[in-house]
């Protein structure tokens, strides 16, 4: 099921997503209905199928479209002071306040990205899932590849690639426990000085020229915090995903 190429089809189907994420949000995933979409949209569900072709489908969209992937970048355009400490943070830190802002977002994460789920959605909403998730990892992994050209830091290629899945399982399991509410504090405490230890910890294992500092991460998600209060919901649109998906193809040619 091909994204929407004219601009009508994509507001149709922003709007189809829109009540979509209204469902999930008052039902949760399991309990809503594909064909409850067309209800709270006032259509058919021949334009329904139009759009999509199951449930699976709708929700690798509304991943797609809050995904972190795609508002990073603007938020890079945005700031382009950044030095190469804080774009080697930046993918964790901004996940950490969309899901504090959005916590459907990371029940969209879990979900789109298990295989029960994505494998039944149509061939063409995986491929671009794929290339998001690699974006994703891309984004985590360059910086730390740039800052050792730079001469910021010294580690090996096997190294940034302990370094990079070691970043990329802590968000992972972090973000999991953070929405899933059910551990206790003695074992799991969601603040933010906690993370920032944890993540300098982890970068600070390798030898960087300046230590990343809690201080500093600090400033950083104070930055992200008033970019996502500005432009909440101007980045989640069909347009914004399909123009995230071109620019990644595109560097990879």
């Amino acid at each position: 099921m091909q994204c929407p190429g004219r601009n009508l089809d994509a507001i149709r189907c922003n709007q189809l997503l829109d009540v979509a994420e209204k469902l999930i949000d008052e039902q949760g995933v399991v309990s809503f209905r594909f064909a409850q979409i067309a209800k709270g949209a006032g259509c058919s569900t021949n334009t329904l199928y139009k759009y999509f072709e199951s449930k699976e489908d709708v929700l690798v969209c509304l991943f797609l479209r809050n995904t972190t992937s795609s508002q990073i970048p603007v938020f890079i355009d945005e700031n382009p002071d950044l030095n190469i400490r804080e774009q080697a943070v930046l993918p964790i830190l901004f996940t950490f306040e969309v899901v504090k802002r959005s916590p459907i977002f990371n029940i969209l994460r879990v979900v789109a990205i298990n295989s029960m789920f994505w494998q039944l959605a149509s061939s063409e909403k995986v491929e671009i899932l794929r290339s998001r998730v690699n974006l994703f990892w891309s984004r985590v992994k360059s910086p730390l590849e740039e800052a050792v050209k730079k001469g910021e830091l010294k580690a090996t290629s096997l190294e940034i690639d302990d370094l990079s899945q070691a970043l990329y399982f802590f968000l992972a399991g972090a973000t999991s426990s953070f929405e899933s509410r059910l551990m206790d504090e003695q074992y799991f405490i969601a603040n933010d000085d906690v993370g920032y230890r944890h993540i300098s910890r982890l970068m600070n294992h390798y030898q960087w020229r300046e230590p990343i500092t809690r201080e500093m991460m600090q400033s950083l998600s104070g930055q992200i915090s008033v970019f996502l209060d500005k432009s909440r919901g101007n980045i989640r649109s069909c347009d914004s995903c399909l123009a995230i998906g071109k620019c990644f193809d595109c560097r990879k040619e």
